[in-house]
């Protein structure tokens, strides 16, 4: 007489699939707060116009208009705030990113 053992794991992708728009915006919305620490502050509102926006795969970190590129990738000094903000707030909080997707997805599969 033989034993069987199955494992069903179709529930659990679906359960974690389902679960990265939250997760990934949660995420993002860290990285919202550090960049716009990092965000020059001259005479515009480009810190208040700061958002996350949910997508089907995840989130992303929106700065509207021209502006925001302007600022981003030119050379300017500036008394308060940094020149590429968004992109060093990105490369910095990598390891925090990664620690609030694992914990969301996590709870998931627990």
């Amino acid at each position: 007489m033989g034993e069987s053992f199955s494992v069903h794991l179709d529930a659990i992708d679906e359960a974690v699939i389902a679960a990265i728009p939250a997760a990934a915006f949660k995420a993002m919305e860290h990285v919202r707060q550090v960049a716009v620490n990092r965000t020059p502050l001259q005479d515009g509102d480009l810190r208040t116009n700061a958002s996350v926006n949910p997508t089907p795969e995840g989130a992303n970190v929106y700065y509207p208009g021209p502006y925001a590129r302007y600022q981003e990738y030119e050379i300017l000094r500036h008394d308060v705030g940094q020149r590429l903000y968004l992109t060093s707030s990105i490369l910095s909080e990598d390891p925090q990113v990664i620690g609030i997707l694992t914990t969301e997805l996590g709870k998931v599969i627990e």
